[in-house]
């Protein structure tokens, strides 16, 4: 994973905001909740159908697949036609469905089976390089595994995350998001990075919307450069 490097200073004025940032949105959106599933491979089959559709749309998609097959083994040797049709509310799910077959026909190939619960047992950067040797699945789906299914301390960089992070002043303008997620994750300490990213999700999905952001009810403008810009009526797009 590529990485921005920062002076020793600037990282130091950043892992402060990131703070404020941190303590203001837990004022306006609370604690998260406890996070670890029981099945990392059927997390890990959510993180997939939750790629590009809404979360009612994969919610939907996943609760059909898991109603229908049950468990991972049974999804890796259902009919390919049978797996996108359980997941067809989802959307993509031609592309989908293979990419599901795919991953598990990899796990079992790789570990002699179709669980991930071996993961539980390996640090961050030890699982995050066996989730990312899987066809399909990218540094953000590693991380949101890692963190909905085991409850580690990792902070995926979603497009909400990205434009809210950036738009506040913690990463660069233009940063990618597989770079903006190590960054962020030196300025916040683990136990709070899975609560600022729901967080930022929340504030992303809420109020700073791309276009349009509802500055008046924002819990951080006092922070963000992007607010402070508007104010001085330069607008940055971001």
């Amino acid at each position: 994973m590529n990485e921005i490097h920062l002076e020793e200073k600037e990282l130091a004025r950043l892992a402060k905001k990131a703070s404020e940032v941190d303590s203001l949105l837990l004022s306006a959106f609370g604690d998260a909740p406890s996070l670890k599933s029981e099945n990392l491979a059927l997390e890990l089959i959510a993180a997939v159908l939750s790629q590009n559709t809404s979360r009612a749309n994969y919610e939907h998609a996943f609760e059909r697949l898991v109603e229908r097959f049950g468990n991972a083994k049974t999804i890796a040797n259902a009919p390919l036609t049978e797996i996108e049709k359980a997941i067809r509310p989802g959307g993509l799910s031609k592309k989908k469905s293979k990419t599901i077959k795919e991953i598990l026909a990899a796990i079992f190939e790789k570990s002699g089976d179709y669980s991930l619960e071996f993961l539980r047992e390996m640090g961050v950067s030890e699982a995050r390089k066996f989730l990312t040797s899987l066809p399909g699945v990218g540094p953000k789906t590693a991380s949101v595994v890692l963190m909905f299914g085991d409850g580690r301390g990792v902070l995926p960089v979603d497009t909400h995350v990205l434009r809210t992070s950036t738009r506040i002043g913690l990463v660069p303008e233009g940063t990618s998001a597989e770079m903006a997620e190590p960054l962020l994750e030196q300025l916040v300490p683990p136990k709070a990075r899975p609560r600022m990213h729901l967080n930022l999700v929340r504030l992303g999905r809420e109020i700073c919307h791309a276009r349009n952001p509802k500055h008046g009810a924002c819990p951080v403008k006092s922070t963000c450069d992007f607010f402070r810009h508007q104010v001085h009526g330069s607008v940055l797009a971001i």
